[in-house]
């Protein structure tokens, strides 16, 4: 997974993350705007109306065969024909970056509509890069050299067993194969607190500094839209693990933590709560349409292929919440 995001997206001399004009990599495809999905004219139609999908790895798609906002384009699709839904995702694409994104990418576009899916792993929070939620000067990631975006390193981790195990997976039972497993990427994460951590304990909540600097930019981000005439929807960001399936579900809370090492386990599984709170708040503050999507889902591997990306039956389901919620608020006629 890790070379289709290096082939697909770059960042320009602005310093902006963005997907590569007609790049393409297996089932992976950029249009020539640079969306992902199938091509579209850069001037709207007369009575068009344009709905943005904005969001990261799990908007744009990772192991769905068909990502939510493709979904939400065909159920809107015959009952409005005027509406077009574009997918604007970018993998990696920091919060505090996305005004910038979408002033020098998306404008052009005139959207009437912007779905904003902001997750919190690259919102300000991630703890894997030589950000710090103690106060470490942050640093924007770039794919030059030894630094590496943790979302794509995750996404890669997430689909391979390790090699010891794919060897003897035909011949070890299965507990012990999951045992194995477990064993190492504890190890891994061991080796990465005595690097990053430098002695200090893993915290049980994202601290306040981290939660209000969130809050800001996607106030910055909400009021830009507004400013240009955009009408914002907000959305909680859903997550697998919870307090009550954290054990089920231990290998895929490891390797999520590995990315979010001054969290402890216990903070990973409260860390889409808190994020998620203050998207909430500032639906209520400014009076924004929000979608729920973190309690409309249901926790099972049904809906997820990991902590938070989807199975083609999870983007479905997400795809009619955004469908209910627009025809709910009469957004589209």
């Amino acid at each position: 997974m890790k070379k289709i995001f290096s082939t697909l997206i770059e960042e320009d001399s602005d310093g902006i993350d963005h997907n590569i004009p007609n790049a393409r990599y297996k089932r992976w495809k950029i249009n020539s705007l640079g969306f992902r999905g199938k091509e579209i004219d850069l001037e709207k139609k007369e009575g068009q109306i344009r709905i943005v999908c904005l969001g990261a790895s799990e908007t744009f798609g990772a192991f769905e065969s068909k990502n939510w906002p493709s979904q939400l384009g065909e159920m809107l699709g015959d009952p409005f024909p005027r509406v077009e839904v574009v997918n604007a995702s970018v993998v990696g694409l920091n919060l505090k970056k996305k005004k910038d994104y979408v002033e020098k990418y998306v404008l052009p576009l005139k959207p009437d509509i912007m779905i904003i899916f902001q997750g919190f792993m690259i919102s300000g929070f991630n703890i894997y890069r030589k950000d710090s939620t103690r106060g470490v000067e942050r640093k924007h990631w770039v794919t030059k050299g030894k630094e590496k975006n943790p979302i794509k390193v995750y996404l890669s981790h997430r689909r391979e067993l390790p090699i010891f195990g794919e060897t003897i997976k035909g011949w070890l039972p299965k507990w012990v194969l999951t045992s194995l497993n477990l064993w190492m990427l504890r190890r891994k994460i061991r080796e990465k607190e005595k690097k990053y951590l430098i002695n200090k304990k893993p915290v049980d909540e994202v601290p306040e500094n981290n939660i209000l600097e969130f809050e800001r930019d996607l106030k910055l981000l909400v009021h830009y839209l507004i400013e240009k005439n955009i009408v914002p929807v907000l959305s909680t960001y859903p997550a697998l693990m919870t307090p009550f399936n954290k054990d089920t579900h231990e290998y895929l809370l490891l390797a999520n933590r590995r990315f979010m090492i001054e969290l402890s386990e216990k903070g990973v599984v409260d860390a889409p709560n808190r994020f998620n709170q203050a998207i909430k708040r500032i639906s209520e503050e400014l009076n924004l349409i929000l979608i729920d999507n973190y309690n409309l889902i249901p926790k099972t591997l049904e809906y997820f292929s990991d902590n938070f990306h989807y199975t083609d039956k999870g983007a479905e389901f997400i795809a009619k919440n955004f469908h209910d919620g627009l025809n709910h608020y009469k957004l589209i006629k």
